[in-house]
């Protein structure tokens, strides 16, 4: 099983808003989603603050991520330096 299958197969397991008599299923699977995607992107963030003060390259981090280094200066620069 490779890393994207098993990160696939807790995505679909996870169950938050699903069975919710308010929401038709697939509203509450979008809303499910939205609550990994936040929750994903926070722990990315402190990763990526982590690695920076440990001295990892923005490049080895936006490899890490699979963009540029470019991408993830843009994007988490602000978030690295508020945790200084």
């Amino acid at each position: 099983m490779s890393a994207n299958s098993a990160a696939f197969d807790h995505l679909t397991g996870f169950r938050w808003r699903q069975g919710d008599p308010s929401l038709a299923n697939m509203e509450a699977r979008l809303y499910d989603l939205g609550v990994l995607r936040s929750v994903l992107e926070e722990a990315v963030e402190i990763a990526v603050a982590d690695a920076r003060a440990e001295g990892v390259t923005w490049a080895k981090i936006g490899d890490a991520l699979g963009v540029t280094h470019q991408a993830v200066i843009k994007r988490y620069r602000k978030a690295v330096v508020a945790d200084a």
